[in-house]
């Protein structure tokens, strides 16, 4: 792949990605891996690597209990045995066992699981992490470094006899110094002590010849002497000899241990190797998920179909200081556009914007999992070409002009249809009519050749260039013309301004200077510059009342489809009433029948006594006065209960009340939450005092309506689990507005944990709702990270 110029790494900001992975890796080899780190042309070279770094992501957010991480170079113990004859210390072969059991659990680990680590599994392929090699180290290595005493009959018999020895030295040096004490040839704290690998006694200087024995020692002053006494002295010698022994021991058994290693010399090299390569794939999933890094969608042809993208270092930077970072989208391919001209004012993002776009597809291109939203796609560019000046000066100099001429030259016989291109402020370096011109006849060139790329400048030509030729786009940086401050967001499709002039009339430059300058400039080029400012302030205008509109729009959905649930209510409640109306007409006339033939049975039962007929009449006009009665209070208690406007009604046979907004004849306009009706007043009845308290609380979360049906088929929890973003906010938006409707106090939203995106985006989204108190973690026995709680106000 083909770079320019030698130092785009440090003019990116890849050199210090560089460092912030290099601080991630442990071991020397993880280094030498991280210092070959080069951009690739070769689609799957960057697959393979990228699933090797988003496996790596998996493992480590999986929650398995995963082998040690505590990467080490396995060549260092190589290098010292591979002449025939050396041998390893115990040291050694303890910091060899602990990396040979880290190599063997890690093979194990990802051959486990190689349906979820493929690429990882693929790691191990050729070698053998021997588990035996590891079990002998242990036999005769303990984890302190020191040879054990089973490791040979011959070690455990001299180190038996090596005990008793000391223990006999010790049994009578100790005798002469109790002697020595008793006769004040020494202080009485004194105790033995060892000079020369010799257990030795202090004595006086001038009583050392009292006592006949080998001076080893004496003390700085030279009032003290340190004397092995001739009791002891042969015993001394047995025991040095002992000693000797058991080091030619210890040299045969590691001998022999370091040739079993050196047996296994190719197996260990290529584990050393997968150690290596493991350690600098651990530290570049350590940093993916420091930077929230994802795999893209990956083409073979040069594309750009970014969403969400963040300059990482930028958003690092911001992260710790808590400032929010705007995040970049973008599409560039050879169907549509594929060089893009932002313009803009000072100090609103444009360089920003360019260096993203390079430092992110050139982290793709070396493997890296980059910040963006996963449903972006990246293409494969042979060549990336930068030309950027980060030094701001008052004036250029003809060798600043020179170098961007230079580069524009490299640009132009290199550039072919696979190439992208950055070049910041264009054109820069030397007269704006002459440079703008030189830019332009270029910018031509490459489009010709269709290149890819992204350029930022101030220059008219070229935003009128991209207006008018096939390929080119206008994009600009947003700005707040009120506020005069910039919003650092990328807009495609239109030029930017630099609002010179109004900028300058913010700061307090003097009226006559500013219109003084617009003179210069020219009617036709302020008009454009005016024009663009129009468009701006009115696009922010009607960003907004497209934002209200979607609103009122989705209000009226919602009302519609309340009103027509309670049109739906109302007419269940009708045929209700109706079918309960004749079921009690029914029944009134099967009883009077009943009552009109018993009497008349009991006539002919009398055969017409007149006693017996007048008792039954009586009963039969009794029941006739009670069923009018009964009729006459119900009609005086739709009287006393005359409703008014103002009042608080319910329908006969429904809980929901609503309010009384007007009386017309036989009918009451209700309103139910966000619905009003008309009712008849005969089935219209006065809501208690209670009631009304209940369905006042109530009506606040369900608006009125009486969605019983909606309630009991609602869920407490809603999973967005594998959604991308946008599927994700749309079914929450819809489940929240369910759990507003429904009165819902609290609810779950299942995300998973994962690198944390899709938890930060539904959070973000979600304090945008006014109905929302909270969204927090769930209890970590409960889900944690993985759970948002949301409570309602």
């Amino acid at each position: 792949m083909l770079e320019y110029p030698v130092d785009i790494q440090e003019k990116l900001g890849m050199d210090q990605v560089m460092q912030l992975v290099r601080a991630k890796c442990r071991s020397e080899y993880g280094l030498e891996f991280l210092n070959k780190v080069k951009p690739s042309s070769r689609a799957d070279d960057i697959n393979k690597w990228l699933d090797q770094t988003n496996e790596m992501v998996k493992a480590l957010t999986s929650g398995d209990d995963l082998p040690s991480r505590d990467f080490q170079d396995l060549r260092t113990f190589l290098k010292k045995i591979k002449v025939k004859g050396t041998f390893l210390q115990g040291e050694d072969f303890s910091q060899l066992r602990s990396l040979l059991t880290l190599l063997y659990d890690w093979t194990q680990y990802v051959k486990k699981h190689q349906e979820t680590y493929p690429e990882l599994c693929s790691l191990t392929y050729g070698f053998i992490a021997d588990k035996a090699l590891i079990a002998e180290i242990e036999e005769i290595v303990d984890e302190r470094g020191v040879v054990r005493d089973t490791a040979s009959p011959e070690l455990a018999s001299i180190r038996a006899m090596l005990i008793q020895k000391e223990k006999a030295v010790r049994t009578a040096i100790n005798k002469v110094l109790r002697k020595a004490i008793q006769d004040k040839l020494t202080d009485e704290d004194s105790s033995v002590t060892i000079r020369d690998g010799r257990l030795v006694i202090p004595l006086k200087a001038e009583h050392k010849r009292r006592i006949q024995g080998f001076v080893h020692d004496e003390s700085a002053t030279g009032q003290t002497v340190y004397l092995e006494p001739t009791e002891a002295l042969q015993l001394n010698n047995e025991v040095r000899e002992l000693q000797y022994q058991e080091k030619r021991e210890i040299a045969r058994i590691l001998t022999r241990l370091t040739d079993l290693v050196r047996e296994s010399m190719d197996d260990l090299e290529k584990g050393s190797f997968f150690i290596g390569l493991l350690d600098f794939i651990h530290a570049k999933a350590s940093f993916a998920l420091q930077i929230e890094g994802v795999k893209p969608e990956i083409t073979k042809n040069p594309q750009v179909k970014w969403y969400n993208a963040r300059h990482p270092l930028l958003w690092l930077a911001h992260e710790a200081t808590g400032k929010p970072t705007v995040p970049l989208s973008l599409e560039l391919s050879r169907q549509e556009n594929r060089i893009l001209v932002i313009s803009g004012p000072n100090a609103g993002g444009k360089s920003v914007a360019l260096k993203s776009v390079g430092l992110i597809q050139y982290l793709f291109q070396c493997g890296f999992l980059v910040p963006v939203s996963e449903a972006s796609t990246f293409g494969v560019f042979r060549n990336i070409f930068l030309d950027i000046g980060d030094t701001q000066s008052l004036e250029n100099d003809l060798s600043t002009y020179s170098s961007h001429l230079t580069s524009m030259r490299y640009f132009q016989e290199m550039s072919d249809r696979n190439t992208l291109f950055l070049i910041d402020e264009f054109g820069t370096g030397t007269e704006p009519q002459f440079g703008g011109a030189i830019a332009e006849s270029i910018l031509g060139q490459l489009n010709q050749r269709k290149s890819f790329g992204v350029i930022t400048t101030h220059y008219q030509n070229l935003k009128k260039f991209a207006e008018n030729n096939e390929g080119v786009v206008n994009g600009a940086m947003k700005y707040d013309v009120g506020a005069l401050e910039p919003l650092f967001e990328l807009e495609v499709g239109k030029p930017g301004s630099s609002f010179a002039f109004e900028i300058a009339k913010k700061i307090g430059l003097p009226k006559n200077i500013i219109e003084d300058a617009k003179g210069m400039v020219g009617t036709s080029q302020v008009d454009y510059e005016h024009l663009l400012n129009a468009l701006e302030k009115e696009r922010g205008k009607y960003e907004k009342l497209t934002k209200k509109l979607e609103k009122d729009e989705k209000d009226v959905v919602s009302i519609k489809k309340d009103y027509e649930n309670l049109r739906e209510m109302l007419q269940e409640e009708q045929k209700r009433l109706i079918k309960e109306a004749k079921q009690d007409a029914k029944r009134i006339v099967e009883e009077a029948n009943k009552r009109i033939e018993n009497t008349i049975r009991g006539i002919k039962e009398s055969k017409a006594d007149k006693e017996k007929t007048k008792k039954l009449r009586e009963g039969l006009d009794r029941y006739k006065d009670n069923q009018n009665k009964a009729i006459e209070k119900a009609t005086a208690k739709k009287k006393t209960e005359e409703v008014k406007i103002g009042d608080s009604v319910t329908i006969e046979g429904q809980d929901t009340s609503g309010e009384v907004m007007n009386v017309k004849g036989k009918q009451a306009q209700v309103r139910f939450g966000n619905i009003i009706s008309f009712i008849d007043l005969k089935k219209l009845k006065k809501a208690s005092v209670s009631h009304q308290k209940q369905e006042k609380q109530r009506s606040r979360k369900l608006g009125g309506v009486n969605l019983v049906e909606k309630m009991t088929q609602f869920n407490a929890e809603v999973d967005v689990r594998g959604m991308r973003a946008e599927e994700a906010l749309m079914k929450v938006d819809e489940y929240i507005d369910s759990a507003l409707l429904l009165g819902t106090d609290q609810v779950r939203i299942i995300h998973g944990k994962g690198h944390g995106i899709l938890r930060d985006v539904i959070r973000t989204h979600l304090k945008g709702h006014n109905s929302i108190g909270s969204a927090v973690d769930e209890h970590v026995e409960m889900g944690g990270s993985g759970i948002t709680l949301v409570t309602f106000r």
